[in-house]
């Protein structure tokens, strides 16, 4: 018997949203944000990195945050107990790259939801929406977001809980990583060591990209939040991170996906264009940990080339599995 997927819930389904923004997205929100995932800001201008308008909550328009702080999109589904929601992952489709001066139409639209058990025989429910961004009918991306709700007080899985759970949640009886930044390795919000795109030859099946490493101390994800109006507690309330079961603030896992796209377009620079962008949150991550964006390409033709991808902490995998598909802008 459903516990979570009531038929309250289920009429939710279908539920759709329409948000206009109210100003374009401006170069320096672009500026901002690739200073926040450690991109070159002088490549991002008149173009916005690939997932920023996928993560940002300026999109909204909305001037008033809810109980979390938060000022984005949420579903005020009709569940029967307070829970807490988690994000699974994200399927990003992108059309053509956000401009500076566009004005960006969010269309949400709830899509699907079933009901699971954990490990412990918790129920947990996984809602699906999608976004669409548009600029005047024009559609900019998509977005399929996985969403996990949790009652408030149930038991957390492991860590290393199986695939099909929700194992993206905070575990309530772990402890915080305790890495410490590498002296080569710059934050989220450095850019000093970016390196050079790798030539088109170089970029064939089986081909490793070269690591992305970021220490993400708490000040990287403030940074991040406020590049995405982002105000979420669970990222930088350690009071609130504890209550919802987490041993620390949890880094976004959108910001995972933001630094899985830099990942592959540093290294395919400007002969290649980020088409798609998959990924599950396998894990959380917790403020000071150190993240490996690590891929390898898996097909190229004369269309484009797609990378499997994965992001760890230690010997720890937080996203996986992952793809990136990218699409050639030069002969």
């Amino acid at each position: 018997m459903s516990q979570l997927l009531t038929e309250q819930v289920r009429a939710a389904l279908g539920w759709t949203v329409t948000y206009t923004a109210p100003e374009s997205l401006s170069r320096a929100s672009i500026r901002y944000f690739a200073l926040a995932i450690g991109a070159d800001p002088q490549r991002w201008r008149d173009e916005a990195p690939p997932t920023l308008i996928c993560e940002t909550a300026q999109l909204t328009g909305r001037a008033v945050p809810d109980r979390n702080s938060y000022l984005g999109h949420v579903w005020e589904l009709p569940l029967p107990v307070r829970c807490a929601m988690f994000r699974g992952g994200n399927d990003y489709r992108f059309d053509r790259p956000a401009r500076f001066d566009d004005v960006i139409d969010t269309t949400w639209t709830l899509t699907d939801a079933t009901e699971r058990r954990d490990r412990d025989g918790d129920p947990l429910l996984v809602v699906t929406a999608e976004a669409v961004y548009s600029v005047g009918g024009d559609r900019l991306a998509t977005n399929a977001e996985t969403m996990i709700f949790r009652p408030l007080g149930a038991a957390q899985p492991d860590r290393d809980a199986r695939p099909e759970e929700a194992d993206h949640e905070p575990a309530a009886d772990t402890a915080p990583a305790t890495s410490q930044p590498d002296d080569d390795a710059p934050d989220a919000a450095g850019t000093s060591d970016i390196p050079e795109p790798l030539p088109r030859a170089a970029l064939r099946p089986g081909r490793p990209l070269r690591p992305l490493r970021r220490r993400i101390a708490l000040a990287d994800m403030v940074a991040y939040g406020a590049a995405t109006w982002d105000w979420h507690r669970l990222h930088y309330d350690e009071a609130h991170a504890r209550r919802l079961g987490a041993p620390a603030p949890v880094v976004d896992g959108q910001m995972l996906g933001a630094l899985l796209a830099e990942c592959v377009v540093r290294d395919a620079g400007a002969g290649a264009r980020l088409v798609r962008l998959a990924y599950r949150n396998r894990a959380p991550v917790y403020a000071g940990e150190t993240v490996v964006c690590s891929g390898t390409i898996a097909t190229s033709d004369d269309a484009g080339f797609s990378v499997d991808l994965s992001v760890s902490v230690g010997d720890r995998i937080v996203v996986a599995p992952a793809f990136a598909q990218l699409a050639w802008t030069s002969g």
